[in-house]
């Protein structure tokens, strides 16, 4: 970040906290996550590696509420991703502006997170406090919010007696081809206090078909099963989870099913296997002490192809809080794919064999 950027933001923040800083707040605010990693097989070869984002993707934002009276607010987020340890810039955050009603609920405008990440992925230890190595393979499920969805519509409820609902809608920017790269999707949540349960569905048409759409192009199992850049004509994704909490320990299950039809290479377009892949996760969070928590999962996903592959994995961490703001942490996930395919643990490349260990140690700062 140059100088130049400091000082626009140092300017917004003074002028939006001056005179009318009653009516009108604003929050600077982010993260940092830096790690040291070891890797038993990248393309047959142990890696060692320095890392950012290992847990949560580093990024700085900004936050802002107006009040109009009666309940109402307008509301806009705005953020930025990047690498602690390169200085990258990454665009996988979100922004959006809206309104916000005590009494109804919310809407907002902008690139955001789909309903999969809003109302299964809490659900998931890749959506809480795992996060992003223990996504499900390919992040098939979206419960890591590999990709945020552009050009979207989104609408939540305020909560009634425990229940809680939102759609989404995300426009495909196109002349004339009105439902190319365009997505919907629903979700709902049950908030019980120790019993907690959501659902949620996405489907999209022609992802990543133009450049202005709602998705970017994913990455599937290509030819071989080996990992490749892809476009998808259909793609449908449901999940259900559900979290219990006993005492200090929280366990939580979860189930996701995504179908990708008439995928084609994103280079070249040369047609590539459908693929529909089921992810089964049991998890638990130990608050062992207010400040130390361990954290544990196993995923199966199951993929039906033109060559069936399936992945099992298990995955165990530990944190410890320094202050409020900043935690250190270590946590080892382990994938086993089966004959034929390959192992790779999400943030690293494929392994060069069916097996793949990671081992990291890290430390976050929040601001």
């Amino acid at each position: 970040m140059n100088k130049n950027i400091l000082a626009v933001l140092g300017g917004t923040v003074l002028a939006l906290t001056g005179a009318d800083a009653s009516a009108q707040q604003l929050t600077l605010y982010g993260e940092m996550d830096t790690s040291l990693d070891y890797i038993s097989d990248v393309g047959g070869r142990a890696q060692y590696r320095a890392d950012s984002g290992l847990i949560d993707g580093s990024y700085w934002g900004l936050r802002g509420t107006e009040d109009l009276g009666g309940g109402n607010a307008a509301i806009f987020r705005l953020e930025r991703g990047f690498s602690v340890t390169t200085g990258e810039p990454f665009d996988d955050h979100p922004f959006y502006v809206g309104l916000q009603s005590e009494r109804y609920g919310t809407l907002t405008l902008g690139r955001q997170y789909d309903t999969m990440y809003d109302y299964f992925a809490p659900y998931t230890l890749t959506g809480g406090a795992g996060g992003t190595a223990f996504a499900h393979p390919f992040d098939n499920d979206n419960a890591n919010n590999s990709w945020l969805v552009s050009n979207a519509v989104k609408v939540a409820s305020a909560t009634y007696g425990g229940l809680s609902a939102g759609a989404m809608y995300a426009f495909s920017n196109a002349a004339g081809r009105f439902a190319q790269n365009r997505a919907y999707g629903f979700g709902a949540h049950y908030d019980g206090g120790a019993f907690n349960a959501g659902v949620a569905w996405m489907h999209i048409d022609g992802r990543g078909a133009s450049s202005v759409g709602a998705y970017d192009t994913s990455v599937l199992p290509g030819a071989g099963l080996v990992p490749a850049e892809v476009a998808v004509q259909r793609e449908d994704t449901i999940g259900a989870g559900m979290s219990y909490a006993l005492g200090d320990v929280t366990l939580g299950a979860a189930w996701s099913r995504s179908v990708h039809t008439g995928v084609s290479s994103a280079d070249g377009g040369a047609p590539l296997p459908s693929v529909a892949f089921s992810n089964y996760e049991v998890n638990a969070l130990w608050q062992v002490t207010p400040a130390f928590t361990l954290a544990g999962m196993y995923a199966y996903t199951n993929a039906a192809a033109t060559s069936a592959a399936h992945w099992h994995q298990g995955a165990l961490q530990a944190g410890y809080q320094l202050s409020k703001r900043t935690d250190v942490y270590t946590e080892a996930i382990y994938q086993r794919a089966s004959s034929g395919a390959f192992a790779m643990i999400n943030s690293c490349d494929p392994s060069g064999g069916r097996n793949q260990l990671l081992v990291s140690a890290g430390v976050r700062h929040r601001f």
